[in-house]
Parts: structure tokens; C-alpha cells; sequence
């Protein structure tokens, strides 16, 4: 029984070195990867203090990623100090700046790219203030997954009506889901 438990103690070794090695950087050592800088947030007055702020809970990834226009700023600042965010009370402003400085709405998402047809509308008042036009254009996912992320963005502060919820799913599985299967298939065959 003991040789039993050495093998599989070195196989789950060696699966957890294979899997640590395919998550480094292309051509780094394991101490390369270690000292190699990560990305943070953009260097500022509020920098310091928006690392203490948000990076105790949250990646910087989900930070840098948005696209946010500054009274929707100012709403997820808001949030995040009833959640318990340690910001000053003289920092909220200023850090509402850094964010909406640093992490505006890209010009490059505008919102002539979104199709025009029933919907739009509504789509552009629930979802632009937060995403580019781009990021829901570029996003091609079924009704069910169009609903789970409406009704998460709904439950994350989008004010979005039960009337207008619906037009939204519509309009977004109408001009962003994957082809039909049977389309794929029809292309193939011609």
C-alpha cells in the first residue's frame, strides 16, 4: 500500500510541476516568471491608495478591463464602500477621477457599430454606460447565456426594466449569437 501512495504522490508532483510550467511565460525559468512584473494600476496621485482599496479583493484584471463613464464610476466606488472598501472620505472623489481617467469608455467602441433595429435603444441606455459597443457586438452567445448575463448585470446595478429586460435579450440574440447549427451546416454543403 505505501508504494502505492510514493507513486501517486509523484504523479500528482509531476502533473502539478507540468501544469505550473504550462501557466509560465514562454521561455521563463520558474524564477523568471516569479520576478517578472505583473500589470497594475496606471501610475497617478490615487494609485497607492486604489491598490489598497480595491486590490485586497479584487484582480487587476477586473479593474482594467472597464469602461466606465464617470457617474457609473461613481456608483461602483459607492458600492464598493458600503461593501466595506477602506476609502476615505476625502479620497472618494479623487479616486472616482483616477477610475474615470484611467478607465473611460474606449472611442474605439462607439455606438454607431451597434446594428440598428428594434431594441437599440434600449441596449444603448442599459449597457453602454458600463461596456463598449464592441464587447457586445463581439460577444456571440445564446439566448440562455444572453439572459444569465443580463440578469447578472440587472442584479449588479443596471437599471433595466422587466418590459425593457426583454427587448434587450431580443435585440442582443438577434445581432450577437453563435449561427444556427443548421446554418453552419448549410454553409458547409455549399
Amino acid at each position: 500500500m505505501w508504494k502505492h501512495d510514493r507513486v501517486a504522490l509523484a504523479l500528482c508532483g509531476g502533473l502539478y510541476g507540468i501544469l505550473l510550467l504550462g501557466l509560465m511565460p514562454a521561455g521563463l525559468t520558474p524564477l523568471e516568471a516569479e520576478q517578472t512584473p505583473k500589470p497594475g494600476l496606471p501610475s497617478g496621485p490615487m494609485k497607492e491608495r486604489a491598490d489598497k482599496a480595491c486590490l485586497a479583493c479584487h484582480d487587476v484584471a477586473i479593474i482594467v478591463q472597464e469602461q466606465l463613464e464617470r457617474r457609473v464610476w461613481t456608483k461602483e466606488v459607492d458600492k464598493m464602500i458600503r461593501w466595506g472598501a477602506p476609502v476615505a472620505p476625502e479620497d472618494r472623489d479623487t479616486l472616482i477621477d483616477y477610475f474615470a481617467q484611467h478607465f473611460a469608455p474606449r472611442e474605439d467602441s462607439a455606438e454607431a457599430t451597434l446594428p440598428d433595429s428594434p431594441g437599440v435603444d434600449k441596449v444603448r441606455v442599459a449597457c453602454l454606460a458600463c461596456h463598449g459597443a464592441d464587447y457586445i457586438v463581439g460577444n456571440q452567445l445564446n439566448r440562455q447565456s444572453w439572459t444569465r448575463l443580463v440578469d447578472k448585470m440587472v442584479s449588479w446595478g443596471a437599471e433595466v426594466s422587466a418590459k425593457d429586460r426583454e427587448a434587450i435579450i431580443d435585440y442582443l440574440v438577434m445581432h450577437s449569437s453563435p449561427p444556427a447549427k443548421d446554418a453552419k451546416k448549410k454553409e458547409k454543403q455549399e
